[in-house]
């Protein structure tokens, strides 16, 4: 993922609000959410290339694992250049949703070099932070950050950096969220997604270059229940489909896909 807004406590104690767009090059195939995992069980998008996922639920002890690129930083060498053979950041993705102690596992991955730059964030009701890796081992390249509450951004640099200028901007924007609703706080996060840019600010709803937004997720997680929704392509273009809405701890249904309606209005210009 490239644009990631997260909101903890923000629409009550212990509910955390997810909203993301996922920017990736279009002809890296994957499917879009379903099962990645059984015991236990996860969902999500499975890139079809190395088999991992840029985002994860968890719905039985209700997490989500989210992963988003870095640049490189200055001496990080990846490829055939290695010393330690790099491995599929999808993967540890898979790797730190999976594991009894989330933290520890996503520390000693990373702290062992053999991953592209990238930050790692990790959301549920009790426990909420992120991981930024430069690309080297080099000792202290892996920084930690706790996720206090309120709304937070970020896209492929620190957590609520504001010399990013669409996470400046994401951040403004968040401030003016009514969030004393659930259904219509995810609505809110739905436009900002969607949104192409303008002479004072940039667009979080990528259409040109190499990595334009591809999908994007809705999610409200809390220890009660668990609602997750995907639009499989631009979500300016596409409307979002509920993947899976549950009690938590519970036998969870996935929902049946409908088929998806038209583009939402003011799709881009």
């Amino acid at each position: 993922m490239c644009t990631l807004l997260l909101g903890r406590d923000v629409s009550a104690p212990g509910e955390i609000l997810i909203a993301a767009n996922r920017d990736e090059d279009p002809a890296r195939p994957s499917d879009p959410p379903g099962v990645l995992l059984e015991s236990p069980r996860l969902l999500g998008g499975r890139d079809r290339v190395a088999g991992g996922t840029w985002l994860a639920v968890r719905p039985e002890t209700p997490a989500v694992t989210m992963l988003l690129n870095r640049p490189p930083v200055a001496g990080a060498v990846s490829g055939p250049q290695a010393s330690v053979p790099i491995r599929s950041r999808g993967l540890l993705v898979l790797d730190v949703a999976r594991a009894p102690d989330p933290l520890a596992t996503a520390r000693s991955e990373l702290a062992s070099g053999r991953y592209g730059p990238c930050t790692l964030v990790f959301a549920s009701p009790d426990a909420s932070w992120w991981l930024a890796f430069g690309g080297t081992p080099a000792s202290g390249s892996v920084r930690m950050g706790e996720i206090a509450p309120g709304w937070h951004a970020i896209t492929h640099a620190d957590m609520d950096d504001l010399h990013e200028p669409r996470t400046a901007w994401l951040q403004r924007e968040l401030a003016r969220i009514e969030a004393s609703d659930t259904p219509a706080a995810l609505e809110q996060l739905a436009q900002r997604l969607r949104h192409h840019g303008s002479e004072s600010s940039p667009p979080v709803c990528i259409h040109a270059g190499r990595m334009p937004t591809v999908s994007a997720s809705l999610i409200a997680l809390s220890r009660e229940r668990v609602l997750y929704r995907h639009a499989e392509g631009r979500p300016c273009e596409h409307a979002f489909v509920e993947v899976m809405r549950g009690v938590a701890g519970a036998a969870l249904r996935r929902a049946e896909r409908p088929a998806p309606p038209g583009p939402p209005s003011g799709g881009r210009p």
